[in-house]
C-alpha cells in the first residue's frame, strides 16, 4: 500500500532567464548542484530546492517562492496506480530524475520522482483540496 506524507519543504526559488551553470536544458528534467536541486520547468525557468535569491543575481529574475507550496510525498507499492487516477500523464514512463508540470484531479501540480516515490508540489491554495484527494484516492479500492 502506498504512504503518503507532508514534508517540510526547503527554501524554493524561481529563477528565469539565461540558465545558470549545472541547470537542466532538456524539458522536465532535474538537475542535482551540490546541496540543491534545479527543476526544468520551461525554456527559462527552474526551480530551485533549498537555493536562496542572492546566489541568482546575474538571473533575470530570482524569486523566493517558498510560502507558496505545500509538498506531499507519495511512496511505496501503489504508488504510480494512486497519482494514475487523477493524472494524465504516461507514470510509467516517468522515469527518476523527471520533473513535469500537470494536473492532479485539476489541481496544477509540479511532480517529481525519484527513485524512492513522487513529490507533488501544490500552491498552498490548493493543498487542502490535492491532500483530501490523495487521502481519498488511497483509501479506494484498487480496480482489477
Amino acid at each position: 500500500m502506498a504512504d503518503l506524507s507532508e514534508p517540510r519543504l526547503p527554501p524554493l526559488v524561481l529563477v528565469r532567464g539565461e540558465p545558470p551553470a549545472g541547470f537542466p536544458v532538456e524539458p522536465n528534467t532535474v538537475a542535482e548542484l551540490d546541496d540543491r536541486r534545479a527543476l526544468w520547468l520551461g525554456p527559462d525557468e527552474w526551480l530551485v530546492l533549498d537555493g536562496v535569491e542572492a546566489d541568482y543575481r546575474e538571473a533575470a529574475a530570482a524569486v523566493d517562492v517558498s510560502a507558496e507550496r505545500v509538498a506531499f510525498r507519495l511512496s511505496g507499492p501503489g504508488a504510480l496506480e494512486v497519482l494514475a487516477q487523477g493524472c494524465s500523464l504516461d507514470l510509467e514512463r516517468f522515469a527518476p530524475g523527471s520533473c513535469a508540470q500537470t494536473l492532479l484531479a485539476r489541481a496544477p501540480i509540479t511532480l517529481l520522482r525519484d527513485d524512492n516515490g513522487w513529490t507533488i508540489l501544490v500552491r498552498r491554495s490548493y493543498s487542502n483540496y490535492a491532500r483530501a484527494w490523495l487521502d481519498d484516492a488511497l483509501s479506494a479500492e484498487p480496480l482489477v
